[in-house]
């Protein structure tokens, strides 16, 4: 490229009847003060341009690197909730198999303790009622007893003196106690205890 020096060290040759030498440099000295101003601003808009481009680089580097780092940022999110996604099903799925497995146990035990109360309520039963045929059994057994004892006083007095006071006594308890006047005192109705 043309320098202000080049157009100020710039000689022409002579020639016959040529340009007025004094116009000419006068007009080259004119030019050469105009494109110095002018090349001196063209390297000022150079180095600036370059500076420029020098950022501009720089910052489409620094979006090259943002945008690596946005998506790798993207993809780390999406693999995190992708990764917490699963563990909250796994953790659903074990909360699940927990309290199926409490309330089956919970089931097996309440199944267990039913069959315990009806057993007890069957081993109460039975046991009222082996109680209560023992107790029947007694009373009817004292009621003979009492019966055998009234006959046995009857004969003894029946030999002696006091024969028909005796008699008359013995048919006032019958009268009293139907049930208990035979001499069996019911002893076939009894049933034997175990």
């Amino acid at each position: 490229m043309l320098t202000p020096m080049d157009i100020h060290n710039k000689e022409f040759k002579r020639g016959f009847r040529g340009y007025s030498e004094e116009d000419v440099d006068a007009f080259m000295n004119n030019i050469a003060g105009d494109y110095e101003k002018v090349y001196r601003e063209y390297c000022e808009l150079k180095e600036r341009c370059d500076s420029l481009q020098d950022k501009l680089t720089q910052y489409e580097k620094m979006e090259a690197t943002m945008n690596s780092t946005l998506m790798l940022a993207q993809q780390t999110a999406e693999n995190v909730k992708v990764s917490a996604r699963k563990e909250a099903d796994l953790i659903l799925q074990e909360a699940e198999s927990k309290k199926q497995k409490m309330l089956d146990e919970t089931m097996m035990s309440l199944q267990n303790s039913q069959q315990e109360w009806e057993k007890l309520k069957a081993q109460t039963g039975a046991y009222r009622a082996k109680c209560k045929a023992i107790l029947t059994s007694q009373l009817r057994l004292l009621d003979d007893m009492a019966a055998d004892g009234e006959g046995n006083a009857a004969d003894i007095l029946a030999q002696s003196d006091m024969a028909p006071a005796v008699s008359v006594n013995e048919k006032s308890a019958q009268q009293a106690r139907p049930d208990q006047g035979r001499q069996d005192g019911g002893k076939k109705d009894a049933p034997k205890s175990k």
